[in-house]
């Protein structure tokens, strides 16, 4: 009898390719001429995720499993992976000058981008709780030393730190909720831990406390109020392309893990449960906007409003409906193209320096007229602003949420959306209704980033794409729920 067979590494193909997409940016950062490193390494970078993209499309609508039934690549998880690898690409592209300007290392930089991705993409695709766990380890320890790549600034030391140290935390919390749960269903497999679920029933001890403490390590991953206080000060402290590569990548894997673990293995259908996830959505939502309310950095602004919008994707998973989780699917995908579209705008410098705060925008349409219109694009699109993927994001899950009875939480919803809309279009107010002098030490003679511009014209692109045309997508969330259910 085999251990392992060939058909068992069909499931995984562009989790492998990623991952020799790695080595090989090892072995390319070793031996190509100085001259030419930085072009080489992105364009290996982004052809080895364009592959492994080529390769998941190849799975679509085959739901084939390996390992034991351990992995699997069903719509679901070919969908999520889609979506990490295409905010990777992105990043990539706003990454090069940055890392140049800021003296990082290229091969290094990229490597670590690559092997978080794998690790999103094992979480997405694991029916596992073991397997979910390796790679959410993978994915996060990488992610830990991103957000330290500029050793000789204190504020991303501190950033990473505090990333790891409660990081830690979540990590035992989710162990330990494992291991109860394995304790009360002697597995930790999906499928058969609710199918011992669903045939001693829910009110176990050991299930009733495993399952919480799951919710509350993902709730650490997707920066859920009250566990989101690393957020802020992790997303300022980083350099900016991975502040946009965790807000949306790391963020939409979380919650593709949220929904595959409580769809496919943990029922959440008790009042009790509905209740904590409804108080969760509400505080994260109304949290996150008043805070940034308050910033005067844009990207500790940008940082505290993404978790409000992890509040609205929390609508969807409270509704817990298929039209409901299919909104939690785009929505993900929207936010992951806005948000890192955003941060990629600050990635550029503006005469010189890299914008921080609201003032530093002020004459910013004068000075980089094009860059100013796509900073503008993808505020309206996070504002929710109708023809941008964000307007049909939000729309799917109130629209889910209204036609299940959640009237309140739908309220309470728009409401905080139209709070948002306050310190989102401020970032527009500064842009071209401020006059404002050039930043000290700066000069006015601004450079171009060609290649940074061409991964943001693209994101801008697929966010009115997604605004105008969604019903595509739409239709693939629909068919992986389906799958899923």
């Amino acid at each position: 009898m085999e251990f392992i067979k060939l058909t068992d590494l069909v499931p995984i193909i562009p989790e492998i390719i990623v991952l020799l997409t790695a080595c090989t940016v090892l072995l390319v950062d070793l031996f190509a001429p100085e001259k030419d490193r930085a072009f080489t390494l992105a364009v290996t970078t982004i052809f080895g995720l364009v592959l492994a993209m080529f390769f998941e499309t190849q799975l679509h609508n085959r739901d084939l499993s390996g390992f034991y039934g351990t992995v699997v690549a069903d719509d679901f998880s070919v969908l999520f992976e889609f979506i990490y690898m295409s905010v990777a690409i992105l990043t990539v592209f706003v990454s090069r000058h940055y890392i140049a300007e800021n003296e990082m290392n290229f091969g290094e930089y990229y490597v670590l981008l690559l092997t978080s991705v794998s690790g999103m993409m094992f979480m997405t695709s694991g029916l596992d709780l073991l397997v979910i766990f390796i790679g959410l380890e993978i994915m996060s320890i990488s992610s830990y030393i991103l957000v330290g790549m500029k050793r000789k600034v204190a504020e991303a030391n501190e950033a990473a730190l505090k990333y790891l140290l409660l990081g830690a935390f979540s990590t035992g919390f989710l162990l330990y909720g494992i291991s109860l749960l394995y304790g009360a269903t002697g597995s930790t497999l999906l499928p058969e831990i609710i199918a011992e679920i669903k045939q001693n029933g829910a009110d176990n001890p050991l299930v009733v406390v495993g399952t919480a403490l799951v919710i509350i390590a993902m709730s650490f991953k997707i920066a859920v109020v009250p566990f989101h206080m690393w957020t802020p000060d992790v997303y300022s402290g980083a350099p900016t392309p991975v502040t946009g590569f965790l807000s949306g990548a790391a963020k939409a894997a979380g919650f593709a893990v949220f929904v595959r673990i409580f769809l496919t293995g943990l029922p959440l259908e008790s009042a009790n449960w509905e209740n904590l996830l409804w108080i969760l959505a509400v505080l994260t939502m109304t949290v996150g906007n008043v805070m940034a309310l308050r910033q005067n950095e844009v990207k500790r602004m940008l940082a505290f409003s993404s978790i409000a919008h992890a509040g609205y994707v929390m609508v969807a998973v409270v509704v817990g409906s298929p039209s409901a989780i299919s909104g939690v699917i785009f929505y993900s995908c929207a936010y992951a193209l806005m948000g890192t579209g955003a941060f990629g705008i600050l990635t550029i410098r503006d005469a010189g320096t890299i914008p921080k705060t609201f003032d530093d925008l002020a004459g910013y349409g004068k000075r980089n007229p094009f860059l100013a219109l796509l900073m503008t694009l993808f505020i309206f699109s996070l504002v929710g602003l109708p023809l941008t993927g964000g307007f049909i994001g939000k729309l799917q899950i109130f629209s889910a949420a209204l036609q299940d009875g959640w009237i309140w939480l739908t309220v309470i919803g728009i409401l905080n959306s139209a709070l948002s809309v306050y310190y989102y279009l401020r970032v527009v107010m500064y842009m071209y209704m401020r006059e404002g002098a050039l930043p000290e030490g700066s000069d006015d003679s601004n450079k171009t980033y060609g290649f940074a511009l061409t991964g943001l014209i693209g994101t801008a692109v697929a966010v009115l794409y997604l605004g105008v045309f969604p019903d595509q997508i739409l239709e693939l969330a629909s068919e992986s729920i389906r799958a899923l259910l």
